[in-house]
């Protein structure tokens, strides 16, 4: 573990100075979700750092006997709607309707088990592509559609909210939907593709059996790409406290057995085309309170009992943990590759995401051949730091690389309080990096480079070939100087 916190960290935190390159033939996405009750306004937006947007959320409305008409949140703003469709088109960036939700997903079982209302709903939701305004309002359409329908069924075959209705026929009536819609999409515009989106959770959809499916390829037909929501994987709902959105998965027996890369690897493994996967992140952090002082526990853990208080303000944007950065102990889980904090005075535990443990879930994400990232919420990055990372996911040569400016990390743990009004507590303690010893020449004291070996802290140096290699984000396996494009930069000859 070791001490990271956004761009305020005691670990310095650098960029390469030249601009990311995109591929001539770049087909990566960066998806962000805006949400109207967020804080940044649309006109705010910096539309070049995002490939698309969903707006975020349009809901079917509960009616008997056709729950299949479809309004907008109690946020709704036609202004704001309306604004970020011209916005995306002044900018070349496709805006999708978002429809359903965790609150908005009631009636998605229903719908998709009925022909009638499926019929109604497809209907419904084409309004969207045909115009931005719906009948029900009074609002003047302007003459732009949206790019296409993002569909946030929170889900099929299980509950997610508590109101929502569920029934083990979801996956396979909503299939059906789907091959419905997406015929409506070409069938209204034949030369103007129509993007057919998805959210989904960390596992393939359930089956008839109430397991994940093995098998989901016959989706992957009408979705142009699913984004999964690797994150809320731990919160004030878990046992303890833990990781929101693990990089890795966290031990056994403490963490739940889910993870940005587990998620790759389960939907992947249903035969899920990667190139149709697009992996979410988590600009915001959870918090809750906690019973035990963790600063004092020995040896140093993320996982402690908690409370069922949950600190008052809901999700922290990054401006939020920023501010806690400079009164709480700072740490960094290895197993997770996640930062965490925890304040003291109040015994508050937030896990999140900082610019190292995006960067390493980015650099993943190229070499695991997926589509792109998408980012959870547009209005919880401060200064637009997170969402720069995002966009590594284009680069392919001076791609930015996260590096560290502290001593090497000891074994120690100790937390020392200091005397200001806002107290600020600091650790540091051990990487899981090959820690370099001083040298007697270039590459004296750094370790050989081992196939077997996780490389997961970016600016660890190993040797291989009678060259000194320095890994720019997390690798195993991958031999040094086997592409120009890895994980694994030369340093020249020892």
């Amino acid at each position: 573990m070791r001490i990271s916190c956004l761009a305020l960290a005691a670990t310095a935190v650098a960029f390469a100075s030249a601009a990311p390159v995109k591929r001539a033939t770049d087909n990566n996405v960066v998806v962000g979700y805006w949400v109207p009750w967020g804080d940044v306004p649309v006109a705010q937006l910096d539309m070049t750092k995002y490939t698309h947007i969903n707006y975020g959320f349009a809901v079917t409305v509960k009616k008997n006997p056709n729950p299949t008409d479809i309004t907008f949140d109690r946020y709704y703003d036609g202004n704001n709607m309306r604004a970020l469709v011209a916005r995306g088109n002044q900018y070349g960036v496709p805006i999708l309707m978002s429809i359903g939700g965790w609150t908005g997903s009631q009636t998605f079982s229903t719908i998709s088990a009925n022909a009638n209302l499926r019929k109604t709903f497809i209907n419904n939701a084409m309004v969207f592509v045909r115009n931005n305004t719906l009948p029900l309002y009074a609002d003047t359409p302007d003459g732009w559609n949206m790019d296409g329908i993002d569909i946030d069924w929170e889900y099929p075959g299980r509950a997610g909210a508590i109101c929502n209705v569920y029934t083990p026929q979801d996956a396979a009536n909503y299939l059906t939907l789907l091959k419905e819609l997406r015929a409506q999409m070409d069938l209204e515009f034949p030369n103007q593709h129509k993007l057919l989106t998805a959210a989904v959770r960390v596992k393939p959809f359930d089956g008839a059996d109430g397991n994940p499916m093995s098998d989901v390829s016959a989706y992957a037909q009408y979705f142009d790409w699913v984004s999964i929501m690797a994150y809320d994987i731990m919160g004030s709902w878990s046992a303890t406290t833990g990781p929101n959105a693990p990089f890795t998965n966290g031990p056994s027996g403490l963490a739940d057995p889910y993870s940005f890369t587990q998620a790759i690897n389960d939907w992947t493994a249903a035969k899920f085309p990667a190139n149709k996967l697009v992996v979410g992140t988590a600009f915001y952090g959870r918090s809750v309170t906690t019973t035990v002082d963790m600063n004092a526990q020995n040896p140093i853990t993320m996982y402690v009992n908690k409370t069922n208080v949950t600190p008052k303000g809901g999700p922290s944007d990054s401006n939020d943990i920023n501010f806690f950065c400079n009164e709480g102990a700072v740490y960094w889980d290895d197993a997770t590759q996640t930062p965490w904090l925890f304040r003291a005075s109040d015994k508050t535990f937030i896990s999140y995401d900082d610019i190292q443990s995006l960067t390493i879930k980015v650099n993943h994400a190229k070499q695991a051949g997926v589509k792109g990232v998408m980012l959870w919420d547009m209005s919880y990055d401060y200064n637009n730091e997170l969402i720069t990372v995002l966009q590594n996911i284009h680069c392919t040569s001076n791609c930015p690389v996260v590096t560290t400016t502290t001593a090497a990390p000891t074994t120690t743990v100790a937390p020392t309080t200091t005397t200001t009004a806002a107290v600020t507590t600091t650790t540091t303690t051990t990487s899981s990096g090959p820690v370099e010893t001083t040298p007697s020449g270039v590459c004296g004291g750094v370790a050989a480079w081992n196939s077997a070996t996780v490389y997961a802290t970016p600016g660890t140096k190993v040797t291989y070939n009678g060259h000194l290699y320095t890994n720019q984000w997390w690798t195993q396996n991958e031999v040094p100087g086997s592409s120009a494009y890895g994980a694994w930069k030369d340093g020249g000859a020892c």
